[in-house]
């Protein structure tokens, strides 16, 4: 199912390229893009757009025949081929998008990790842990599945403990 994800990604980000869409890749597939590795096996491609152009992101989607199957309380969740697409929008704030209440440099323009050989842009690995900060507040670790143990100690590698120490008091102090 990798193949599948990783030739959909490529498919999605080199025709977003086309019309100067930047796209993001978040959660999984951005901790193995940013390692220049695959991890894990994954279950669907988290994508983080630009909110304000919705409109073409949407385009974008269709015209790979994606079905949007679900709204969320921060996106919406689509079908294309087989694959879920778990998508969330970005704020424009200056020149930079940023995901929405996150600590700045979640959404760098310039490439940031590599997939089958291919660059992509990746969400920020602030962003990453950010993730996994709210999901340890909202679902006990006994219910964690081994890949949300891999990803999540993946990361706070890449990252360093202290400055994951520090961004987790940082997300502790605002929620």
């Amino acid at each position: 199912m990798n193949d599948l994800h990783i030739e959909l990604i490529h498919q999605l980000f080199a025709e977003s390229d086309k019309i100067n869409l930047p796209l993001w890749l978040q959660g999984g597939w951005a901790i193995d893009a940013k390692l220049h590795r695959i991890t894990r096996e994954h279950e669907d491609i988290d994508i983080a757009y630009p909110g304000d152009r919705s409109a073409e992101f949407l385009w974008l989607l269709h015209t790979f025949g994606c079905v949007i199957t679900e709204q969320t309380s921060y996106g919406f969740l689509a079908h294309s081929q087989g694959i879920l697409l778990d998508c969330e929008p970005c704020v424009r704030i200056a020149d930079d998008y940023e995901l929405e209440g996150l600590p700045p440099g979640t959404c760098p323009l310039q490439p940031n990790g590599s997939l089958g050989g291919k660059l992509v842009r990746c969400t920020s690995w602030e962003a990453i842990l950010w993730d996994y900060f709210y999901y340890l507040e909202e679902v006990p670790q006994s219910d964690w599945r081994p890949k949300d143990f891999c990803s999540f100690a993946l990361a706070k590698e890449s990252f360093g403990e202290a400055a994951t120490h520090n961004l987790h008091e940082q997300f502790k102090s605002l929620y």
